[in-house]
């Protein structure tokens, strides 16, 4: 009787491991019935709808999907300032050679003065002068902090990008007299009096009109207006820069005949 009995759970543990086997395989999809398991009971979980499937799918791949997000955030922000940035109609260098020199403080004024004399070079309904400022450190007891704020110059003369410089003639005096002086500037620019003129290739800024109009009514005779020469063995684009250099003789030429494109907005008192 003992025997029989061991055999029955002996039969009965083989069962239950092959029933296990095939509703394994019933999961899996493996088989879709088993005759062993005519009744096993397991019901069809229906697959979630709507929001729920929503909520699951979010679940299951959230690292994927803040990555994602993060990427599309990044690229999105990268069009809008690419899209929306102000593209610049003249770039002119402002170049002092100390700290105490006015042309420092007087960027912005000097930018507002510069739109009215330039014409919408690239059509989108708005002037955009951009002033950059270097100023050599003349005054600089290091000489290595000097020659350093040199090598920036040169660097903005190899770029080009500028082609209208602003500067005292003390600097002009400085780089007239230097090996590369032939190259740096144009020489009489646009034909321009005798009078008018530091070394032949600054235009003095207090001889014209637009002293007034950048509010520097007591303007130094030593400011001067300069256009950088086309350089044989300079950088960048050579297109860019002929363009720019075309500009910038351009709205020299409007600052000489105080010919005023854009005049300033009226207002109130």
């Amino acid at each position: 009787m003992a025997n029989k009995k061991r055999e029955t759970n002996a039969e009965k543990a083989a069962r239950e491991r092959q029933e296990r086997i095939e509703l394994l395989k019933m999961k899996q999809g493996l088989i879709e019935e088993s005759e062993l398991i005519p009744d096993t009971g397991y019901a069809e979980i229906p697959a979630p709808r709507g929001g729920k499937r929503l909520t699951n799918f979010i679940y299951r791949n959230k690292p994927f999907i803040i990555i994602g997000a993060v990427i599309v955030l990044v690229i999105a922000v990268g069009l809008y300032q690419f899209l929306t940035r102000e593209k610049v109609d003249l770039y002119v260098l402002a170049v002092s050679k100390t700290e105490d020199s006015e042309i420092i403080w007087r960027a912005r004024d000097l930018e507002l003065a510069l739109e009215m004399y330039c014409p919408d070079f690239d059509g989108n309904g708005k002037v955009n002068v951009q002033v950059d400022y270097l100023n050599l450190k003349f005054d600089e007891v290091n000489n290595q902090t000097q020659g350093t704020e040199i090598q920036k110059f040169r660097s903005h003369l190899q770029i080009g990008r500028a082609q209208l410089f602003i500067s005292e003639d003390v600097f002009a005096d400085y780089v007239y007299e230097t090996q590369y002086s032939n190259d740096y500037f144009v020489r009489k620019p646009n034909d321009c009096p005798e009078d008018m003129l530091s070394n032949d290739v600054g235009v003095r800024m207090n001889l014209t009109d637009f002293a007034k109009d950048a509010h520097w009514e007591d303007c130094p005779d030593n400011v001067v207006f300069m256009v950088r020469n086309e350089l044989n063995n300079g950088q960048g684009s050579v297109k860019a820069n002929a363009e720019n250099r075309e500009r910038a003789l351009i709205v020299l030429q409007n600052i000489l005949d105080n010919n005023i494109i854009n005049p300033p907005e009226a207002t109130s008192e």
